[in-house]
């Protein structure tokens, strides 16, 4: 066990409607968390409310880093169907409809653009070096810097085969046409890919897969390239007006299969939090996430449930029998949730991991009960994390999560 924790929040201009932004209000609930929990980093976003931001980055901040939370790759500012992501139909990402049933006051679609088409890579970076020089932040946020998630279904998942991948992709003699023929034909093949005695001689459960399917594999490489190479363009541009780099990471699980290599993206920010989300029904959530993925690998590949389930208890660290059930019922379970934190922290090394505590109430996405922050400040403490930052908004926080909380927190030892 480490010593002091390192505890941040996340304040959210886009999850509550625009009248319901308040600044005395928005000031008071930080106020009330601070006076409970002892505060290191906040990270305010993404909309932009300048009102709300110079108050929360100049002299009366109320914690000494106020991070700027940023989209990179969702939903950015000018975004039009041109920018989106391809599918191997050469459909345009859809995004995630959740937020439009269940809460129409929140502003993300989910709808992803294409990190290789020239247009929305400069207007994403653009933006960001204007809202840097605009606002005294101490540094970045970066989210959504990924591809689209199993939440958004499989095809889209497998994205991009735009224009501007295929000539990216040519560069490194890699042919999308081909890639986007394995798909259409189900040609994944599971078998060859069976650990050997003893289990997980792989790193991780894709590259599993990956290992027995060569194209598939150099797909997978491509993606992780072509999101780690824009990510270093903003870290560049964060460095430049002098300010720090963090990044918000879907949880080692599901990461690569987004475009997100740990290791390489360690090497562009100064620390970052895994979406380490036990409860949420929403994208980044594993109780949403991992159940999408297994469903749409079922229709995709016409491969019964059973199947998936047996090869994952073979492959995946901590995923037993009773795990999908349980994720699907209630929760994923603890002991896979201390997994993914831990694995974090052996990629991220030496950066440190504040792992992502869900700490919102939601209707039909979230409600989170105070032994439910217990349980997962324990899982953060046997994994040996280094902090955690309380997700994703105070706006949506119930007190008595951050009563539970603060009273985790204080009776950790020092």
């Amino acid at each position: 066990m480490k010593g002091r924790w390192t505890i941040g929040a996340q304040l959210s201009t886009s999850h509550s409607s625009r009248d319901a932004l308040d600044l005395d209000r928005m000031v008071q609930i930080v106020d009330g968390v601070r006076a409970a929990i002892d505060l290191d980093l906040l990270v305010v976003g993404f909309r932009e409310a300048p009102e709300i931001f110079r108050e929360f980055c100049g002299p009366r901040r109320p914690v000494d880093e106020v991070f700027l939370w940023y989209n990179l790759l969702s939903d950015i500012d000018g975004m039009e169907d041109s920018d989106l992501v391809v599918n191997w139909r050469g459909e345009p990402s859809r995004g995630w409809g959740g937020w439009t049933k269940k809460n129409a006051e929140v502003q993300e679609t989910f709808r992803f653009v294409c990190p290789n088409n020239p247009a929305p890579r400069g207007k994403t970076l653009r933006r960001l070096r204007e809202l840097l020089g605009r606002y005294g932040f101490a540094g970045v946020f970066l989210d959504k810097l990924r591809f689209p998630s199993p939440a958004n279904g499989l095809d889209e998942l497998l994205s991009c085969f735009c224009d501007h991948c295929r000539r990216v992709a040519r560069a490194t003699d890699l042919d999308l046409d081909e890639v986007a023929k394995v798909l259409e034909r189900r040609a994944v093949n599971l078998d060859s890919a069976a650990a050997p005695r003893g289990g997980h001689c792989h790193e991780s459960w894709l590259e599993a897969i990956a290992a027995g399917n060569p194209l598939l594999s150099r797909f997978l490489r491509f993606r992780a390239a072509s999101i780690a190479r824009v990510v270093e363009e903003a870290a560049e541009e964060a460095g430049r007006l002098g300010r720090k780099v963090a990044l918000d990471l879907f949880s080692p699980c599901l990461a690569p299969l987004v475009g997100q290599d740990y290791r390489r993206l360690s090497r562009h920010c100064a620390w970052a939090k895994p979406m380490t989300y036990r409860l949420a029904r929403g994208p980044a959530g594993l109780r949403l996430e991992i159940p999408a993925l297994v469903e749409g690998v079922v229709r995709r590949f016409a491969v019964d449930e059973a199947r998936v389930l047996e090869w994952a208890i073979q492959h995946v660290k901590a995923f037993d029998a009773a795990m999908l059930g349980e994720t699907r019922a209630s929760a994923v379970p603890l002991p896979f949730m201390r997994e993914e934190i831990e694995t974090a922290i052996r990629a991220m090394n030496p950066v440190p991991v504040y792992f992502g505590l869900e700490l919102v109430s939601q209707p039909g996405v979230i409600d989170v009960e105070p032994r439910q922050v217990r349980e997962m400040v324990s899982a953060g403490r046997a994994a040996n994390a280094e902090g955690l930052i309380m997700s994703w908004d105070l706006m949506h926080a119930p007190m008595d999560g951050v009563r539970a909380l603060a009273a985790a927190i204080q009776s950790r030892p020092h």
